[in-house]
């Protein structure tokens, strides 16, 4: 009667730690996918920057340049969809306004006709980008 008792006993156990472990192995993959596409959103921005730079600091505005920012821009808003598919309200809102920031860097400049323009596009883009690196900080903990 014991044995049976053990037997049941240990396997319910054993597929219970199964279980449990199964969830923990599921939520590191969610978080590292999650992390993943966070990552590709900064890396769609950091490039949206330097489109930004090239044209409004170095003057660049040919055929080739247009089509690098149209396609840079495009990735920045699918990646920020990605963001509110996946990520909380505050992370998608804080992309959202940073993906709004590089687009409108790109299309209209930093502002201030002034010199070094690239330094104009940082700036313009800085309280947005801290924003959202802070609520991503604040959701991976």
């Amino acid at each position: 009667m014991w044995t049976i008792i053990g037997v049941v006993l240990g396997g319910l156990i054993s597929v219970v730690a199964q279980f449990w472990q199964g969830r923990v192995s599921e939520r590191g993959a969610r978080r590292t996918e999650r992390l993943t596409h966070l990552i590709d959103f900064l890396s769609a921005v950091q490039e949206a920057e330097r489109v930004a730079v090239d044209r409004y600091h170095h003057n660049v505005a040919d055929e080739q340049w247009q089509a690098r920012a149209k396609q840079v821009v495009d990735k920045v808003w699918v990646t920020q969809k990605t963001i509110h598919m996946l990520c909380s309200s505050e992370v998608n809102e804080a992309a959202r306004r940073l993906a709004f920031d590089v687009q409108d860097v790109i299309r209209d400049g930093p502002g201030d006709p002034g010199e070094p323009q690239d330094e104009k596009v940082w700036e313009y883009i800085r309280p947005n980008r801290r924003a959202f690196l802070d609520a991503v900080h604040d959701y991976l903990k």
